[in-house]
């Protein structure tokens, strides 16, 4: 029996009504979609399908709630929960947010995570909370296990917290991924058993079957793929080691990464709630990045909808390459 947390969700309280949908874009989804579409994720927020994976990456959604002005965060506590939980207009949207976070993990292979909320969050674990989608997970939808990979990222592994609980679980398949100079950083820390995987500059120095034999040997071990040169990973290396090991469908839940994957242009997609609270300050997705006026990212939306009148949530499906 799983000793992981799990909640659950009333239906009839955090049901989300729909405004719009982009029935020819999703139309054209399905068609290609091998996805089974679970009870609870059509009673609550409507048939969600996805296509298939590219060939070199995973199919990649990332889950993320703004509040009315853009923050992620509040300034004084900034654990972004609290964008949603604070919300004290709807305590049940807030409790919504947080299960259509649940159902895209239920969705994902794996999650990406930043050091950064793991230092915020010191309590959090990036599993299915919801009891009814991790019971989907293995009888309806096709996955091995009822929680997916948390994939920590680390630009120098100097910001991850190695005495989280996810390094403590039984249940969470716990990666790394970080840059030479982090792998070196967490050889001399890491205190219970690992892999370091890398460096590797290029995709074609990567051997997957190599990875693959390591980690079947060691299955215990926390498996670190350093990517890239000096403290500077390679986000397309490691998508690609992801992919290659079996990862279909990554669920990006750290802010930072989410950015530098449009500008990338390897974010396919982003399911945005919006909380109707404000926040000020400067802590946003983007603060210290920027698109220019004649070349930045579009998003079609897939569908709209709202809870109550504090809510509101979006699937986006991000569009590149089009420049004034």
């Amino acid at each position: 029996m799983s000793k992981l947390a799990r909640m659950y969700f009333p239906t009839e309280d955090i049901k989300i009504s729909l405004v719009m949908q982009r029935e020819d874009i999703l139309k054209q989804i399905e068609e290609k979609s091998q996805d089974v579409v679970p009870r609870k994720v059509l009673d609550v927020y409507g048939k969600v399908l996805m296509p298939p994976a590219p060939e070199d990456r995973p199919y990649t959604f990332a889950s993320i709630v703004l509040s009315s002005d853009g923050k992620i965060a509040f300034p004084d506590d900034p654990q972004g929960p609290l964008i949603a939980g604070k919300n004290l207009l709807d305590k049940e949207g807030g409790l919504a947010d947080f299960w259509v976070l649940n159902m895209l993990r239920a969705y994902a292979d794996a999650t990406i995570i930043g050091a950064r909320t793991l230092q915020a969050e010191p309590k959090g674990t990036s599993h299915v909370f919801c009891k009814e989608l991790a019971e989907a997970r293995l009888k309806e939808m096709g996955k091995k296990t009822d929680c997916p990979w948390n994939v920590i990222v680390s630009f120098d592994g100097t910001d991850i917290p190695l005495d989280h609980m996810v390094f403590h679980s039984d249940e969470i398949e716990v990666r790394i991924g970080t840059s030479p100079q982090g792998a070196e950083y967490l050889r001399q820390r890491m205190t219970g058993p690992y892999l370091i995987f890398g460096p590797y500059k290029s995709i074609e120095e990567v051997e997957v079957n190599q990875i693959q034999q390591r980690m079947a040997a060691a299955p215990q071990a926390v498996p670190i793929f350093a990517t890239g040169e000096g403290n500077v990973p390679d986000s397309k290396i490691l998508l690609y080691i992801l992919r290659r090991l079996g990862i279909e469908k990554l669920c990006v839940e750290s802010p930072s990464y989410m950015f530098h994957l449009l500008t990338n242009q390897a974010m396919d997609e982003m399911f945005i709630n919006y909380s109707m609270v404000f926040v000020g300050g400067n802590i946003t997705m983007g603060s210290y990045m920027s698109f220019s006026v004649n070349d930045h990212p579009h998003a079609d939306i897939l569908m709209l909808g709202y809870h109550r009148s504090n809510f509101i949530f979006t699937r986006q499906k991000i569009c590149y390459g089009l420049k004034a």
